[in-house]
């Protein structure tokens, strides 16, 4: 019988968009840290019910994201409340994200630089 599984202390990044996911893990990996990232909102969720990860930090891209709903989002935000999390959200449809505004450190819309998404990070975490 094995031990208890560590929790890994990685950022959490959130994206359907493999392209994005692909960018911002190799920019993040690139500079150090460590990340672990998710096809989605629910395989987020699914990490952090499971007690997989104990993230410093969230990036949440619901671009693509065919699951990702309002709801499901803050059910996101708040199984870790008290971690900076950054929301990307698609240039159309503003009106369905912009109640989680208050909800996020960093509210970022599409277009977007992946420099800006790295940038916030290195900010929030910065901070800690």
């Amino acid at each position: 019988m094995s031990g208890p599984v560590a929790l890994r202390r990685d950022i959490l990044l959130s994206s359907a968009d493999w392209q994005s996911r692909a960018l911002i893990l190799a920019e993040l990996q690139d500079r150090g840290y460590e990340v672990m990232a998710v096809p989605g909102v629910r395989y987020a969720i699914n990490a952090a019910l499971k007690g997989l990860i104990n993230p410093p930090l969230l990036i949440i891209d619901v671009y693509g994201d065919k699951s990702a709903t309002p709801e499901e989002v803050r059910g996101l935000l708040t199984l870790f409340r008290d971690r900076p999390a950054i929301l990307l959200t698609p240039a159309l449809n503003q009106a369905r994200w912009e109640p989680l505004r208050p909800h996020v450190t960093r509210y970022l819309r599409r277009p977007i630089r992946i420099g800006d998404v790295i940038d916030a990070v290195q900010a929030l975490l910065a901070r800690k």
